[in-house]
């Protein structure tokens, strides 16, 4: 790894330090606990991210998360080699590092618009859909196992419902340590059983009218 990585250049340490410490303490406070720092590493280029991900990368993908390690574009490259402006580097760190606090209070990845559009939301990036909003949020059953560049949005309008009109403790209940073998109809068990009402397109649908 040290042969495509960088950690931290120094020209950035201490205003990397001071918001890694803002962000865990926002998250903290947000999730209820404490989650295990991961470790952060900085790309020197689109081809590193590429080696990251096992593929070829789009220009809006900057960053990554996995085992607990968050992958992102140097801030000194960012804008270079993606279609995002440089200052949109922070948020982008926050959000691999909600991934971090997600996957440990939920024990999983999934369900992806779930994951995602909690980043997202956290993140303070507003996100916004693009052709008919009704149909495309009512895609979010088709984001538990999968993602696009969609998934963000879909997933982030989802989470800020549920989380302004029902609470973030109960949003909490529901992420919390999902069950064994973790499946479609098992999220839909846990979400029937916090909320009262069916995960489901007739459901969600009343939400939009």
């Amino acid at each position: 790894m040290k042969d495509y990585l960088t950690i931290t250049p120094k020209k950035i340490n201490k205003k990397l330090a001071e918001f890694l410490e803002t962000i865990e303490q926002e998250l903290t406070d947000f999730f209820g606990f404490k989650a295990k720092r991961p470790l952060l590493f900085l790309l020197d280029s689109r081809e590193n991210l590429d080696i990251i991900w096992g593929k070829k990368t789009e220009t809006w993908f900057v960053g990554a998360f996995k085992n607990n390690s968050v992958y992102i574009l140097n801030p000194e490259v960012y804008e270079k080699v993606s279609s995002h402006k440089k200052e949109e580097f922070w948020q982008t760190l926050k959000h691999e590092y909600c991934h971090a606090y997600y996957t440990q209070i939920a024990k999983s990845n999934y369900p992806i618009w779930l994951n995602e559009g909690l980043a997202s939301f956290i993140s303070g990036k507003k996100l916004i859909l693009s052709n008919s909003r009704r149909t495309e949020l009512l895609n979010v059953f088709d984001y538990f196992n999968r993602a696009d560049k969609n998934v963000y949005a879909i997933g982030q309008f989802w989470v800020e419902y549920f989380i302004k009109k029902y609470g973030r403790k109960k949003f909490i209940k529901l992420i919390t340590g999902f069950p064994s073998e973790f499946n479609r109809e098992k999220f839909a068990k846990q979400f029937y059983r916090i909320y009262g009402f069916k995960f489901n397109q007739s459901t969600l649908s009343k939400f939009l009218d």
